[in-house]
């Protein structure tokens, strides 16, 4: 690989494609955001992300404020998109995070 090729992010949805799993650029898909949130608390909990249900709660699974905060900035790195603290208190599972921001914004954001 020559110095101006840069290897491609791995995806942590186990599919191949642009890294964050965005559908032409647009939204990542909520596949793509549940998978990255359940891999981020299966390293935390140090199990396998298939042994966490996404649609448990994430205080259930010691998600706390701190933890939040941490999330987000994850997410916003890994998809490129911005999140907030409250995009996940509102939202408080891995399923209702990933469908919440794979959701189209509303016109003119």
């Amino acid at each position: 690989m020559n110095q101006t090729q840069q290897p491609s992010p791995s995806r942590t949805d186990g599919t191949d494609g642009p890294a964050g799993g965005h559908p032409a650029g647009g939204r990542p898909t909520a596949g793509a955001v549940t998978g990255w949130v359940l891999a981020f608390l299966a390293e935390l909990l140090d199990v396998s992300p298939d042994e966490i249900d996404p649609a448990t709660p994430l205080d259930e699974l010691g998600v706390d404020s701190a933890t939040v905060l941490v999330m987000c900035a994850g997410l916003a790195a890994e998809f490129g998109i911005p999140v907030r603290p409250r995009d996940v208190l509102d939202h408080f599972t891995a399923d209702a995070v990933g469908e919440h921001l794979s959701a189209p914004l509303p016109a003119g954001v």
